[in-house]
């Protein structure tokens, strides 16, 4: 069981690789965090091969490599809310999705078009829908 990580304000690198390699883990910590740090959650849960469903990403602006390698060979993952309406940081997806599930389900803010397919954006062969926010 994954600890709670109420802050919503990160420091550079606070928590890359934090749970790699943590195949046991089927239930990822809620990630509060709207303000985003480099390196912040690099490879948070890169082979995690347990974890089917990642947390909800709702910061808007991506900070350097943040999301880079976090979802890397967790192969059962399938399903992602990422809220980000500001990719332009550097390597800010790199290799985020790397090695997941062949299908799933990507839910995006709906203002944001400029996301890539693939392992730097969204899953090759994931549908994709718009977060509806509920009135």
């Amino acid at each position: 069981t994954a600890p709670e990580l109420p802050t919503t304000t990160l420091a550079k690198s606070c928590y890359s690789m934090m749970f790699a390699y943590c195949t046991s883990l089927t239930s990822a910590p809620q990630l509060p965090a709207t303000t985003l740090a480099d390196y912040c959650y690099s490879g948070m849960f890169g082979g995690c091969t347990s974890l089917t469903e990642a947390p909800e990403l709702p910061s808007t602006t991506l900070a350097n490599y943040c999301y880079s390698s976090m979802f890397e060979n967790c192969n059962n993952l399938n399903y992602i809310k990422m809220l980000a309406t500001d990719i332009s940081a550097n390597k800010c997806l790199y290799n985020w999705v790397s090695d997941v599930s062949s299908s799933g389900t990507f839910v995006k803010h709906p203002n944001m078009t400029t996301l890539p397919n693939g392992i730097s954006g969204i899953p090759e062969g994931w549908t994709v829908e718009d977060y509806l926010e509920s009135a």
